[in-house]
């Protein structure tokens, strides 16, 4: 143990022990950290669910649709943003089938918390057709109007951005 004798060797120890204590002390507050339902107490109501972007992205024959939203949970548990609570609908009721990557753990909402997140969905040129509605535990948003939008005029792998639902 003759490198404890070092005096460098105690002085990246502290500095590795100081930052490890700063690291799990320190938590930053970004965009989509969740905001507790008492703070918003003096906000005036707002819907629970609100789109801020849509993201299409056309792979061939398939596009990937990323939704990026706010919701306020006002239940007394956890919201995990998959089915059967979360819904992407075609104007005729069909469910579009959400985007799964093995590696991504589909986002959540815990109790009593407003928290920005992302919903990927996986579309077929047919479900462009019509409107698209985002259904969470029974509150509706409008992700894509009812006006057709043809996926062979937009570029393969090249993402499209609305702000706010798809016009």
């Amino acid at each position: 143990m003759a490198f404890l004798k070092r005096v460098e060797v105690w002085v990246l120890l502290l500095l590795g022990a100081g930052a490890a204590v700063w690291v799990l002390i320190d938590q930053p507050k970004v965009e989509g950290d969740p905001l507790p339902v008492e703070a918003l107490d003096n906000v005036d109501p707002a819907p629970l669910v609100t789109i801020h972007r849509c993201t299409l992205e056309r792979d061939f024959g398939n596009a990937r649709l990323d939704i990026e939203l706010r919701y306020r949970n006002t239940y007394p548990r956890d919201l995990v943003l998959q089915p059967p609570d979360v819904k992407l609908l075609t104007a005729d009721g069909k469910e579009v089938p959400p985007f799964i990557l093995p590696v991504e753990k589909p986002p959540q909402i815990p109790a009593h918390t407003e928290q920005s997140v992302r919903l990927r969905y996986w579309l077929e040129a047919a479900h462009l057709n019509g409107a698209l509605t985002l259904d969470i535990r029974g509150s509706k948003a409008e992700v894509k109007s009812a006006a057709p939008l043809d996926l062979q005029k937009l570029e393969s792998h090249q993402p499209k951005v609305w702000q706010g639902a798809i016009k």
